[in-house]
């Protein structure tokens, strides 16, 4: 899978979990829904436009919202965003808290990480259970790439508050607040495992969780990100696993960790 591919479904799942809406849709246009919770969304889309200029403001809106949701899961963001933004307006703090969320995620994929805190504290304020608690996990994760730390910390403790059923949110919730209090790397060793070196946090924080199941398979530490400098001298956010006393015990755990693995120094923690 592509780091971009990864982004995509990243934005994807957090939409997919997002895909309710409270109220009932105008008798005769609810097929829109259908077709979305089937994640068959261009027809979805076609269905919802056509939905949103009928029935009572609220119908719209729900219409509009679903509209929305389905254009960024066909990747047409710059769509989405124009779809969803007015909603932010709405009433209906679900309806709002949804559209937040999505508009979050998009900014997250852009690197725009003021922008993205911003709308995913708000939907995380509006939107209950893993809804909200999903919208607090990547909040977390963007106010972390701004640097922002304790602010970070405080929205993957919401998250852990938030979640009910599903079990994923949790453990990245877990991960991550593990990661920011800094007790996921084991040992005072200099040697260290890494598993690529990325221009932006949320391109490392996708490759992280692409190898949190395999080294927790292997006994291994939770991969850990590490703000650093590469050899030109740019800033880098490195994905890494645990600290070894020495290369026998890095090359161990390289092993497990498959070909993207690389044994380095642990400089720049």
């Amino acid at each position: 899978m592509t780091l971009g591919r990864g982004l995509r479904l990243v934005a994807l799942s957090a939409a997919l979990l997002m895909a309710g809406c409270q109220s009932t849709p105008k008798a005769g246009s609810s097929d829109y829904r259908e077709l979305y919770e089937r994640r068959q969304y261009a027809d979805a889309y076609r269905a919802a436009m056509e939905a949103q200029t009928q029935g009572s403001s609220v119908q719209r809106e729900q219409a509009a919202l679903i509209a929305g949701l389905s254009a960024a899961a066909l990747n047409r963001n710059d769509e989405a965003d124009r779809i969803l933004r007015p909603l932010l307006q709405s009433n209906d703090a679900t309806v709002s808290g949804k559209a937040a969320a999505q508009l979050g995620l998009i900014a997250y994929e852009r690197d725009r990480h003021a922008e993205a805190s911003d709308l995913l504290g708000t939907a995380s304020s509006k939107l209950q259970g893993d809804e909200g608690a999903r919208a607090s996990l990547y909040a977390g994760d963007a106010l972390r790439a701004q640097g922002r730390t304790a602010e970070a910390r405080s929205m993957y403790e919401r998250a852990q508050s938030q979640v009910e059923q599903d079990s994923a949110i949790r453990v990245l919730a877990s991960d991550r607040l593990a990661a920011v209090s800094g007790t996921q790397a084991t040992g005072g060793g200099n040697f260290t495992v890494q598993m690529g070196a990325f221009s932006s946090f949320q391109r490392a924080q996708v490759q992280a969780d692409r190898f949190r199941a395999r080294a927790q398979a292997a006994g291994l530490p939770t991969p850990r990100i590490v703000q650093t400098r590469n050899q030109a001298g740019v800033t880098v956010f490195a994905v890494r696993v645990g600290r070894f006393q020495t290369r026998q015990q890095a090359e161990a755990a390289r092993a497990n960790l498959g070909p993207d693995a690389r044994i380095m120094t642990a400089t720049g923690e």
